[in-house]
């Protein structure tokens, strides 16, 4: 028998989780609120209910795909469903203690993946309760694995993982989107220059993560004297981008920090 999943919130991360996990052989239950959604849903083939309560109850495993705010609340909603059962949370900056506090007889895993998750290509880094067997935890990771790359990671580094890695689809799509423009200028039809910028993106990340390339290594490689590329890198370095977007990540991560203490303390 498929293991039962419940997604407790069907917007653009649930509905990706939910698709994942059908592929995947599992037996899903999406639970979202929204009426208007509930219809958008349906009339893709899921199976979608109102009912959170229910949605758990017939779970092996929950998870969590709703904003920061409302974890409390429905994890009050279904506290006697999960009871010893496996709740998955993906709800940046909700740590391990706060979902304990709420639902004690609940074991827990706090994950955070990025949109990527849409096409299975996110990061996913996970910590884990201390109470969780290694039953629970093959179940997980089983579940986990189905969405993306799947990392434990201790629990102190989430915020920064937050930042670098739950906001790199942003960061990364404004530079498509300056070197799709950068396409047009020197002649290039639109889609063209934006699959050229977007495949480029995933080919630097293979030779990286497969060719185990470091990313001046790969520059190097590029780079010829009086060539092209060190005419583009000599204008590129007129710019501070490389303060940039360290700055952008170190202002996300303390955002993280104090959404997290905002959001869990008590």
């Amino acid at each position: 028998m498929p293991i039962a999943v419940a997604v407790i919130g069907g917007g653009v991360i649930g509905e990706a989780v939910a698709r994942n996990l059908i592929s995947s052989g599992y037996d899903v239950i999406v639970s979202e609120k929204r009426v208007e959604r509930v219809k958008d849903l349906e009339k893709t083939g899921l199976n979608v209910t109102t009912d959170n309560v229910a949605a758990a109850s017939r779970a092996e495993i929950v998870i969590l795909c709703v904003k920061p705010k409302d974890v409390e609340g429905v994890l009050k909603e279904v506290r006697e469903e999960i009871k010893n059962k496996v709740v998955i949370s993906l709800a940046a900056a909700i740590t391990l203690d706060f979902l304990r506090r709420i639902a004690p007889e609940a074991r827990f895993i706090r994950a955070m993946p990025n949109l990527a998750i849409i096409v299975r290509e996110s990061f996913i880094a996970y910590c884990l309760s201390s109470d969780l067997s290694s039953e629970d935890l093959k179940k997980a990771i089983g579940v986990l694995s189905a969405l993306g790359s799947a990392n434990e990671v201790d629990e102190s580094h989430m915020d920064a993982i937050t930042a670098l890695s739950g906001c790199a689809p942003a960061y990364l799509s404004l530079i498509a989107e300056a070197m799709m423009y950068a396409g047009l200028e020197v002649g290039l039809e639109r889609n063209l220059a934006l699959t050229l910028a977007a495949q480029a993106m995933v080919g630097t990340g293979k030779l990286i993560l497969k060719g185990r390339r470091a990313p001046s290594e790969i520059r190097d490689m590029v780079t010829t004297p009086g060539g092209v590329t060190i005419e583009g890198l000599f204008e590129l370095e007129k710019f501070p981008i490389r303060h940039a977007f360290m700055s952008a990540v170190k202002a996300a991560a303390e955002k993280s920090r104090r959404i997290t203490l905002a959001l869990t303390k008590g």
